[in-house]
């Protein structure tokens, strides 16, 4: 049944500020309502409570009709079916609509709205000469009009008007904060629903939220979010790279920031001396909530969340904290989407924002958000003084709320529309117990008349078939086999919903979800309906295949069929042929019974058309653009009007008819749980036809019975409908003996002229129209030849259609093809072969999509395919691969992983980025090494280079070599403790254990090339040799090649030699430039295969006055060769291993992380290289070098015989008294 959709209407009072907003693009040019006088009550819903001065009051409701209508009586069956209908009574759906009133009390109050790209933005405000910074604001009240777009800040005063638009805010007067209504949080803790988070460390980051929806940000929809201890909500490009970046950069964002972030409050806080907390909650929902109440309130337009991030940091304390830290900040960030727009509302307790700014090293607090993508909002008090911006309670309309729009453009969610449909639909076990199989093969699909072609959804490169309860799909224009079928549970109504899940969104999981609504379904245990027919004047041919003429006149029974829950009738009324003592068909009525009765007509017009009637109704049909033919649809029966009309009934019995010269002729199929119990002339279906001539009383005619005998036993079947007077009880039809003794040569003449069909002679001779007798010929080869089409199988394809490689992996498949003559179809590309044995071999070397299925071939030339699914994994190492997350390329057959696992610090999108020191960020002015992390603090400040503070620590400093290797010495600031920022190969506290991975600072050869250059005009030496110094100073590796994820940069070159010109006309030159290897494996391919391409199409594609080629290159340097130039010693501990890990490059590792002791002993890796010390386990004491040897020890031996002698003596001492105790039994006995 298809469902239903009702759409609910919302309305609203007239708010005291109303603005129409436009929803375009992220913002529109507002527009003023004048009657907008009306107070406001802010309502919400749910347990995050009710924050701001207003009072909730609010109903939310979201009524769906239900997806099926109340089933009807059946009603019976009448004697005859032709000119009665059944007449269903259909069941309204009602739709409810709601309306909800929103209103506020007479109060000042204002918000921050969408963002705007930073790097265009003029002043949020101004003020005249000499106001005081704080009061800058653009501010509304009681009386005020206010319009505002995307990109503005918007407030007011009572009696102002302001009207902003995107980019600019009009200040007309400035307000204490005193007079401005304070917000309040949303309650937060346990008895809100929160979960508290907290790590009681310097930095620390949250759990990742992922949304199933996304969240929109900026130009983008993103899938991954944290928390940090720093007031941040970050975006990361994969769940791989956290990072947490204690410095907001002093000027604010620009909108290109490497991380997309939101910063409620982004400064250095310090958690670790057990002072405040975070909370979050985490909201999926399709209702109101107080965070969508207050963005309809403020931004004056309709918004439902759907999902929802509330993250409080409670009693925050700044770096470095104290134990009885009381100078903190208290604040809460809301995120929040529908799907296709996002918020985010930033809360700051009154009264609860209370950092010494005084106190902080850089007092650079920044408020604002940054999508990372040109899109970006700094706060109005981010260039104010500290007095101003750490105190945001303070400030705005509504002292402590701001809101910003986060996406730069309203988008279609197709995740969202997938996910909203999957959650009203039933499970499949509800509604899909009599669905039967797939087809096999497309002839079988095409002659099925429980299927129609369909196009698909839009844009869609597959065509699909649908009917049966179920949606196949086929591959490519011809479709010459089937790829893959899912059930459906109303027609025409889910291919919308399968482009969404299985397309539109590009990730597999959301498809696998779809799967669980629409399970897949293949042929197996598939039956052909066996189709029954009647052509001409009527020739029957009977379900068990049984072909017979009958002519007899009036309304018959041509089939009863009936089980436990449905039962189906057909009827057949014929007509005299002309003046021929023949008959026709030229009316059909058919009625099946389930749950409900549905009736349908065919009835002959006088031009060889068909009027239909439908439960006694005349329809209408229309054109289906997505089936390419006329069709109509009601619940329970399909009817489509091509070359026939046939009726598909509960998507199981079929019946087609189809008018020519007058006659109307039948073609009928019949599900499969019918067999055994069907009667009427079209015989009793049990796969034998002897008993098929079978009448009302149970008796039967021999299958070789006279014309006369079947006549006969035809009339039985007769519904007697006619008159008492009525010529059809007194018409007797000629049999094709008869005709052929009248007239013996023209039925020779016929007969040669039918190709010896009796059919074909029979109403050629009885009408003395030979036309019509080939027409039915026609037709009842036709019948045939679908009949054994109908029975052609494909062959059948056994073997995994699921294959994973790891990067330039070569992976082997053997597939079968049963069936007879069953041979594969070949198929050869550089990176995919299958062989006509079915052996297939994938040796991938890019992730360009591809589109392959594996097609088989009988002997009967009906083919059938495999939908092949290729999953690449471009980790770094085959440990790292997730093969539970992929994507999908282009609507190809080839997924890639959407992440990697990655380990010991590795990030990025391959784990190809070694720990890196510097990810974190040093504090402002502060350089960073790559191999050591981040320098000293400024002169006066003391710290790590990450975190810098004022130091209390007098004139301590740290002792001399008290950090060993290369290690940084930093006084903590409040216990004056020395602390070690050491190496990555260092584990200790002190930078003297060894044991972690290190990238060797390697002294490498160059690859050198020469170049020739011809200019376009006549130019010297020291032009070219500048020119080519510019150009080669931006060369970076992966930028020719899109499928490397992260641009590399290729080491700086020696400097060039001199060009040679090698003309004498000024034009060409010849330079030679050398390039350094280093020890990523991204630059080591680069510069060994891709360099020269690069070179050539970098310069050319920038040429003005001169063209490039390259002509010559020394032999690159193989990983191999290069394996010398990486020496492990740069510490100088003895023992670490050089290995070599894909895009990682060259790598350091000491045997401690490979094994090295063994039976649990602990390794340390020390200068003379890595030492194990053994702990004893169980009964056992390692001993050697590496632990290797296991012997008793002393103490367990001694345990053990202690035990044993005590063991013997409880015997001992058991049996003794067993003797006792029997010696006295015996004494008794005595």
């Amino acid at each position: 049944m298809p469902s239903a959709t009702a759409r609910a209407t919302s309305t609203s009072s007239a708010p005291s500020l109303a603005v129409t907003h436009s929803e375009t693009s992220g913002g529109g040019q507002p527009v003023p309502s004048p009657a907008a006088r009306t107070p406001l009550l802010e309502t919400t819903l749910g347990p995050w409570g009710v924050p701001g001065p207003s009072t909730a009051a609010a109903v939310s409701s979201s009524p769906l009709p239900s997806l099926h209508s109340p089933a009807e009586e059946a009603t019976t069956a009448p004697l005859s079916l032709l000119g009665v209908g059944a007449t269903g009574v259909a069941a309204a759906g009602q739709t409810a609509t709601e309306s909800a009133t929103d209103t506020t009390s007479p109060a000042s109050i204002g918000y921050q709205n969408m963002g705007q790209a930073a790097s265009t933005s003029p002043p949020a405000f101004q003020t005249s000469p000499g106001a005081p910074a704080w009061k800058k604001k653009t501010a509304i009240s009681t009386g005020s009009t206010t319009a505002t777009a995307a990109g503005s800040t918007m407030a007011s005063t009572t009696g102002s008007t302001t009207a902003t638009t995107a980019g600019h805010s009009t200040a007309t007067t400035a307000t204490p904060a005193g007079s401005k209504p304070a917000t309040s949080l949303y309650p937060f803790g346990v008895e809100a629903g929160d979960q508290e988070y907290v790590q009681r460390m310097v930095e620390f980051n949250s759990p990742l939220f992922k949304p199933e929806i996304g969240f929109p940000f900026g130009k983008s929809l993103r899938d991954v979010l944290y928390f940090t201890d720093n007031g941040q909500i970050i975006f990361p490009p994969t769940d791989n790279y956290v990072p947490t970046n204690p410095n907001p950069p002093p000027r604010g964002f620009t909108g290109r920031e490497s991380l997309p972030m939101v910063a409620a409050f982004w400064d250095d806080a310090d958690f670790s001396k057990g002072v405040g907390t975070t909370w979050y909650q985490v909201r999926a929902t399709r209702g109101l909530l107080a965070e969508s109440t207050k963005i309809e309130k403020y931004l004056k337009i309709p918004y439902v969340a759907k999902w929802t991030l509330k993250v409080t940091w409670e009693k925050a304390p700044a770096y470095p904290s104290q134990r009885d830290d009381t100078q903190t900040s208290t604040y809460q960030a809301v995120l929040s989407t529908d799907g296709s727009r996002s918020f985010a509302l930033l809360l700051y307790q009154d009264g609860g924002m209370r950092w010494d700014y005084s106190r902080l090293a850089a007092a650079n607090v920044l408020i604002g958000f940054s999508s990372g993508n040109g899109y970006a909002q700094n706060n109005e008090l981010t260039k104010e003084p500290p007095a101003v911006k750490y105190r945001p309670d303070q400030h705005s309309n509504v002292r402590g709320l701001w809101i910003y729009r986060l996406d730069s453009r309203s988008r279609v969610n197709y995740r969202l529309q997938c996910l909203a449909w999957l959650d009203m639909e039933p499970a499949p076990a509800t509604w899909n117990s009599q669905l039967p199989p797939c087809p096999c093969s497309r002839p079988q699909a095409e002659l099925d008349p429980r299927y129609c072609w369909s196009t698909g959804a839009k844009d869609s490169p597959q065509d699909q078939l649908q009917g049966g309860g179920m949606v196949l799909s086929c591959s490519g224009g011809g479709c010459g086999s089937l790829l893959e079928g899912w059930q459906e549970r109303a027609w025409n109504t889910e291919l919308e919903a399968f482009d969404w899940c299985c397309r539109r969104v590009g990730k597999p999981l959301f498809c696998a979800r779809f799967a669980e609504k629409r399970p897949r379904v293949d042929c197996e245990g598939y039956v052909p309906p066996t189709p029954a027919g009647a052509f001409g004047d009527p020739h029957i041919t009977t379900l068990d295949g049984l072909t017979y003429t009958f002519n007899g006149l009036g309304d018959f029974v041509l089939l009863l069929a009936s089980d436990a829950r449905t039962s189906f009738v057909l009827h057949g009324r014929t007509a005299q042929t002309g003046m021929a003592h023949a008959t026709n068909f030229v009316a059909f009525a058919a009625q099946y019974i389930s749950k409900t009765t549905t009736t349908v007509e065919w009835t002959l017009g006088s031009q060889d058309d068909i009027h239909v009637l439908l439960n006694n109704e005349t329809i209408q049909f229309s054109y289906s653009q997505d089936l390419g033919e006329e069709v109509y649809y009601s619940p329970g029966v399909l009817l489509v009007n091509s070359s026939s009309v046939t009726a598909v009934l509960d998507g199981s019995v079929a019946v087609s008819v189809s008018a020519t010269s007058g006659i109307l002729s039948l073609v009928c199929s019949l599900p499969d749980w019918y067999r055994n119990s069907t009667s009427g002339l079209l015989g009793v279906w049990d796969h034998d036809p002897a008993d098929d001539f079978q009448m009302p009383n149970g008796t039967s005619i021999p299958v070789n019975s006279s014309e006369e005998e079947i006549y006969s036993y035809g009339m039985t079947c007769n519904l007697f409908t006619q008159p008492l007077d009525s010529p059809a009880l007194n018409f007797t039809p000629f049999f094709l003996s008869r005709l052929r003794q009248e007239n013996e040569s023209q039925y020779e003449l016929v007969a040669s002229q039918c190709h010896g069909s009796k059919e074909c002679i029979f109403d050629s001779l009885s009408t003395g129209n030979l036309a019509l007798g080939l027409a039915t010929q026609s037709l009842t080869t036709n019948f045939q030849q679908r009949k054994t089409a109908l029975n052609a199988f494909p062959p059948i394809i056994t073997g995994d259609a699921s294959i994973t490689a790891f990067r330039t992996q070569k992976v082997t498949r053997q597939y079968r093809a049963l069936g007879e003559g069953a041979r594969f179809i070949p198929h050869v590309s550089p990176e995919l072969n299958i062989s006509e044995n079915g052996t297939l071999i994938w040796e991938p070397r890019r992730t360009a999509p591809f589109t392959i299925n594996l097609e088989a071939v009988g002997s009967n030339n009906v083919s059938a395919l495999l939908q092949l699914r290729f999953t690449l994994c471009r980790c770094s190492r085959s440990q790292d691969c997730d093969y539970s997350n992929t994507v999908t390329l282009g609507e190809s057959s080839l997924q890639v992983l959407a992440a990697c696992r990655c380990e010991s610090g590795y990030s990025g999108a391959l784990c190809q980025t070694p720990p890196d020191p510097c990810s974190q960020g040093c504090f402002p002015g502060v350089g960073c090494d790559p191999s050591s992390g981040c320098g000293p603090c400024p002169a006066g400040l003391t710290g790590d280079g990450e975190h810098c503070c004022g130091s209390a620590c007098g004139y301590h400093s740290c002792p001399e070599g008290y950090c060993s290797n290369g290690g940084r010495c930093h006084l903590h600031p409040i216990t004056c403790a020395p602390t070690c920022s050491c190496p990555p190969a260092f584990t200790d506290q002190r930078c003297l254990v060894a044991g972690g991975d290190f990238q060797p600072l390697p002294s490498l050869p160059r690859r050198s090339i020469q170049m020739r250059i011809r200019t376009l005009q006549n130019a010297t030496a020291e032009e070219v040799n500048s020119t080519v110094c510019h150009w080669r100073g931006g060369l970076r590796a992966g930028h020719t090649l899109a499928h490397w994820q992260h641009e590399a940069a290729a080491a700086p070159p020696a400097p060039l030699s001199f060009p040679c010109r090698t003309d004498s006309d000024g034009f060409t030159f010849v330079v030679v430039s050398e390039f350094a290897y280093d020890s990523r494996g991204t630059i080591i391919r680069f510069l060994n295969e891709e360099l020269p391409a690069a070179i050539t199409g970098a310069f050319n594609g920038r040429r003005r006055r001169r063209e490039a080629g390259c002509c010559c290159f020394p032999s690159p340097v193989t990983v191999d060769e290069l394996r010398d130039y990486f020496p492990c010693s740069l510490y100088g501990y003895k023992g670490y291993q050089l290995r070599y890990m894909g895009t990682i490059g060259f790598i350091c590792i000491s045997p401690c992380k490979m094994g090295f002791c063994q039976h649990g002993g602990q390794c340390q890796h020390l200068p003379e290289g890595p030492m194990c010390s053994c702990l004893p386990f169980s009964i056992y004491s390692p001993a050697g070098p590496r632990c290797e040897w296991l012997a008793v020890s002393l103490a367990a031996f001694l345990g053990i015989l202690l035990g044993a002698l005590a063991l013997l003596c409880l015997l001992f001492a058991m049996a003794c008294l067993a003797l006792r105790l029997c010696r006295q039994h015996r004494r008794h006995r005595g």
